[in-house]
């Protein structure tokens, strides 16, 4: 039942956050719409995060989704929330730290 969009993440890590959700049955939306119910951010206070809040949808840290991958099952996301009240603006906020899992050498 996961619908996600992604913001402020750049390729790769933007593919693999989106490969690692979708394995893991989540549709994934280019950008946020109406039938989007969870936004995997980079920052917490950005117009996209507000309009997903606004709209119902939950917006988390990428923590979420490496975590869900590591335990091979969807995990309550209330611990991966980005509540976006901090006080300044996204401008000079550095982006949460998401490595992707590493991969075996080939």
């Amino acid at each position: 039942g996961v619908v996600f969009a992604l913001s402020g993440f750049q390729n790769p890590l933007r593919a693999h956050l989106r490969a690692a959700a979708t394995a893991l049955g989540a549709e994934y939306r280019p950008d946020w719409t109406p039938e989007c119910t969870h936004l995997v951010c980079a920052f917490a206070r950005t117009p996209k995060a507000a309009r997903a809040r606004r709209g119902g949808g939950a917006v988390v840290g990428p923590t979420w989704i490496w975590e869900c991958q590591r335990r091979g099952r969807r995990l309550p996301c209330e611990p991966y929330l980005l509540d976006g009240s901090a006080s300044s603006d996204s401008e000079g906020e550095e982006p949460e730290d998401a490595p992707p899992p590493s991969r075996p050498s080939p």
